[in-house]
């Protein structure tokens, strides 16, 4: 399995720490009018060990890692380690100096983490969650860096700054579970489309009962299923957190996933085939499917409208609309 996003940079943080090296901990806690990346995105330095996770993919990252490097930071607090604000975008002459869009802004919390049990903990704690799929979140008290788990009560995409009722302001930041893909035949088209959506934080995996299909499709960290497709989608795809798409172009592979990913709270499901296709399989599953109005959730076509023809330019219209109805999915959770 590919380790996601989030995963990676907690996993890099509780590796440094468990060498006695310190690390600084940095986390987009909002964002105002266009920016490159959302709130919840981390990125963590190590004077040893270097860079995991990004923040805009530019010039905020250089000028972090300078003050980082040069002790600004820690001057600026005082040689207290607690966590601050930076400000990024606040002014046209920064949007300009750090290549932000018209008008984007984004506040990053920076924490300097020295290695102690309680911060080891603290990791190893967010790490195993995120290994084993789970949501879970850590909250950050912002006057003395105090650092708890938050396990009850939260929902996945939620990065936010609040007080209690002491006034006391803390940021609670919600990570996992990962994303998961399942591809439905091992079709080249599949084979593309595994290879690409592991670099879009996708846990990948591919079923097939056809064996001449399976015996040579390979894609390195991808899972492949040929059993029952009803036990496995009920079992390990059936909640939001996942993507379910038919791509055997074969309708005894095809239609016999779809109706069960159906019946699922996958956030897309999609069936590849011309119009003329898709518009007979809707047909067939009709008379196969509990709930008819649950086609409505199919996406087939799948993909968006680019004019792609070669399986990799397949697998790309494919993707780009996974990733915009995962998008989708986020925004209405921050709502």
């Amino acid at each position: 399995m590919q380790i996601q996003s989030h995963h990676h940079v907690i996993a890099n943080v509780l590796k440094w720490l468990n060498t006695n090296e310190p690390v600084w901990l940095c986390t987009i806690t909002s964002t105002w009018g266009s920016s490159p990346t959302p709130a919840g995105t981390l990125m963590a330095y190590s004077s040893k060990y270097g860079v995991a996770g990004t923040l805009s993919g530019g010039c905020i990252e250089e000028d972090l890692l300078e003050k980082m490097q040069q002790g600004t930071l820690l001057v600026n607090q005082n040689h207290q380690q607690y966590p601050i604000e930076m400000v990024y975008g606040g002014s046209q002459e920064e949007q300009a100096k750090f290549v932000l869009p018209c008008g984007g802004q984004l506040h990053v919390l920076v924490e300097y983490i020295q290695p102690s049990n309680t911060s080891i903990e603290h990791f190893s704690s967010l790490d195993r969650f995120l290994a084993k799929r789970e949501l879970i979140g850590r909250k950050v008290m912002a006057s003395s860096g105090e650092m708890s788990l938050l396990e009850k009560n939260i929902q996945r995409g939620i990065t936010r700054v609040a007080s209690n009722d002491e006034d006391e302001v803390y940021i609670e930041h919600v990570m996992g579970p990962a994303y998961q893909m399942l591809l439905i035949g091992a079709s080249e088209v599949a084979r593309c489309v595994a290879q690409l959506a592991q670099s879009l934080d996708f846990d990948v995996s591919v079923w097939d009962h056809r064996e001449e299909f399976i015996r040579n499709w390979a894609v390195a960290n991808v899972s492949i299923y040929q059993g029952s497709p009803e036990k496995l989608i009920n079992e390990k795809f059936a909640d939001e957190n996942n993507a379910i798409i038919a791509l055997a172009h074969d309708p005894r592979v095809d239609d016999f996933a779809l109706v069960d990913a159906l019946s699922t709270k996958a956030f897309y499901i999609g069936a590849i085939g011309s119009q003329n296709t898709c518009r007979k399989r809707k047909e067939r599953l009709m008379n196969y499917v509990e709930d008819v109005a649950s086609l409505d959730k199919m996406h087939s076509p799948v993909g968006l409208d680019i004019g792609s023809k070669t399986p990799f330019e397949i697998a790309i219209s494919v993707l780009a609309h996974v990733i915009q109805e995962r998008r989708y999915l986020e925004q209405s959770l921050r709502k």
